[in-house]
């Protein structure tokens, strides 16, 4: 078997490794001290080793089933975020929860923290079936087809313990919609499944299958198929044993569901379902409707129960403070009924809010420096964990765009529908291929060494239908990438026709041309600095005023970079505005 990683999973299963993680736990045993094999199966716990997080610390991943967190849950997380991690929680595009920071000595005393709330992080990497979640506010909105959430818990305990279920090929993810329009993340799932009503008012699931993001991303396909409710659960435990049996165990890179289907194709795949499943397939030729806008989870929604309310809270890249995540479950239990969901776009809302109490909620929010209210940037910008702690990373993610929503603020770009997404390495993590501004992180090479950068993919997301982006410039290091992406989206701006999208605008142009690689020399435009408060601008022309003391244009003047390389910190772009 050349595989290394089906090696050592045959030597021993991941669930065994729990022993010596309360060995390890005891000693206190440094992280190189521990053979890689353990640290990789520390992962079916849930547990990820850190070795760029000195001296070598753990992330811990929760699993939040059907995006539903209790008041007392997100409690005890954000306490285990202080006592034993670096006070942050981070919301991922599964809408899971991440602990940065932790100590071997703390894991065994997490997961029992975690089981005493109903938590577990149990089977959250690796080869494994990952959350399973659906649509934030299932169960609340007013227009649902379907609230989902029992489909994902029972899917979820499918596998959730099972030896044979937690010894995939690769990784596994399922997701469920009851809403009437489908977001994009169904179509880059292994297996989606997209409620619709037909014409005699029956429900039923349309599926999709074998979507892949990562080193080769592809969008699902449709499987011709429709399921009742019911037949959901059986449905996937098939699909699961087909992967588990016919997936490949040889080459990791090829070794995800999307592989299994090309091989078999998709008539394949449905004689494999039909001689396990104990009722008829039903066919169905018409392929869900593509999905239609970007979801958007930020602000008040009226749920289905007249009088309730959901507050949705901007969450800037899905990074939380300990105490922010505290103080909203203790707002959850005073405005609300206790309950919380956490969604795919890295945000989390906070339900069942009565109308009488909607703006004393909003001001409980905002004193933890949370928001109903987002600009542009907030909701549109999305970026993975990046280099900070992720072992496997290029770039820095979360801390490059920051700084690049705040220079984009500066420079007064709006983005009206247009999302940046960035990803520090070519898993996509942060589902760079299906944003209209895809960033992946790689090492360019200048004439002063090597730096981090990103490849730019522009058309991806949403033009007619879900579509993955395209190359337009290699190697953009990060002090070029603000006026790389300011020159999309104001070419955008200038040339595009009515009703055009900015994906559907710059897919049509990228299919007539090929991706350039960015030289030192590039994006470079002149330097400009006001006289009066010493900002700097850096564009063909001033603005008209300054941003930081609304001087206006005539008091600023052009430097060129040699001398504005030999100012002071304090007049640079990213500490002045």
């Amino acid at each position: 078997m050349g595989n290394p990683a089906e090696i050592w999973k045959a030597q021993k299963h991941g669930f065994d490794v729990w022993p010596d993680v309360e060995q390890y736990a005891t000693e206190r045993r440094p992280m190189k001290q521990i053979d890689t094999s353990d640290l990789e199966r520390m992962k079916w716990y849930g547990f990820f080793y850190r070795k760029r997080d000195e001296p070598g610390r753990y992330m811990l991943r929760v699993r939040v089933t059907a995006n539903e967190l209790t008041a007392e849950q997100a409690r005890e997380v954000a306490f285990i975020a202080y006592q034993f991690g670096h006070g942050i929680v981070d919301i991922t595009t599964r809408a899971n929860l991440q602990v940065q920071g932790l100590q071997i000595e703390h894991l065994p005393a997490v997961r029992k923290r975690l089981e005493a709330v109903g938590l577990t992080s149990l089977q959250t990497g690796h080869d494994n079936i990952r959350n399973v979640f659906g649509h934030p506010f299932s169960g609340l909105s007013v227009d649902e087809i379907y609230d989902t959430r029992i489909l994902c818990h029972q899917i979820t305990a499918l596998f959730l313990g099972s030896r044979p279920y937690s010894d995939l090929p690769r990784k596994f993810n399922i997701a469920l919609s009851g809403a009437r329009q489908h977001a994009i993340h169904y179509w880059t799932q292994d297996l989606s499944f997209l409620a619709f009503r037909r014409s005699d008012g029956q429900i039923r699931f349309h599926v999709l299958a074998a979507g892949t993001q990562g080193q080769n991303p592809h969008l699902a396909w449709f499987v011709p198929v429709q399921l009742a409710p019911h037949q959901v659960v059986p449905f996937t435990q098939a699909v699961l044993d087909i992967f588990r049996t016919e997936g490949s165990r040889d080459d990791r890179n090829a070794a995800r569901f999307r592989f299994l289907v090309e091989k078999i194709s998709i008539p394949g795949l449905l004689e494999r379902l039909a001689a396990r499943l104990p009722f008829p397939l039903e066919p169905c030729s018409q392929p869900p409707e593509p999905a239609m806008a970007q979801d958007d989870f930020i602000g008040w929604f009226p749920q289905s129960v007249p009088g309730l309310w959901t507050m949705g809270l901007n969450v800037p890249l899905g990074r939380l403070a300990w105490h922010q995540l505290e103080g909203l479950a203790v707002l959850s239990r005073k405005w609300g009924d206790g309950q919380l969901r956490t969604s795919y776009e890295q945000g989390i809302a906070v339900i069942n809010i009565r109308e009488v109490y909607k703006d004393a909620a909003a001001t409980d929010a905002a004193a933890l420096g949370l928001s109903i209210y987002a600009d542009a940037l907030d909701r549109n910008c999305m970026a993975c964990t990046g280099a900070q702690f992720c072992n496997i990373a290029v770039t820095e993610t979360k801390g490059h765009m920051f700084r690049l929503m705040e220079q984009l603020r500066r420079r007064q770009l709006r983005l009206h529908n247009i999302r940046i997404h960035m990803s520090g390495c070519p898993s996509s993590c942060a589902q760079h291929f299906t944003a209209d501004i895809g960033l992946k992180g790689v090492r360019v090479r200048r004439v002063l060494g090597t730096r981090e950068g990103f490849d730019v993919f522009l058309g991806g997301g949403l033009a007619g239908q879900v579509h993955l982006g395209l190359p337009y410039r290699l190697g953009v290091d990060v002090d070029q990438l603000p006026h790389v992406i300011e020159e999309v989206v104001q070419e955008y701006y200038l040339k595009r026709r009515p009703g055009e999208s900015f994906s559907s605008y710059w897919r049509e142009k990228l299919l007539q041309e090929k991706a350039r690689k960015v030289q030192d020399e590039d994006y470079r435009p002149p330097v400009w600095v006001c006289e009066r408060c010493e900002h700097r601008h850096e564009g063909e022309d001033p603005p008209m005023f300054c941003p930081r003391c609304a001087s206006v244009r005539r008091f600023f003047a052009r430097c060129d970079r040699d001398q504005n390389a030999q100012r002071t910190p304090a007049t640079s772009d990213e500490t002045t505005g």
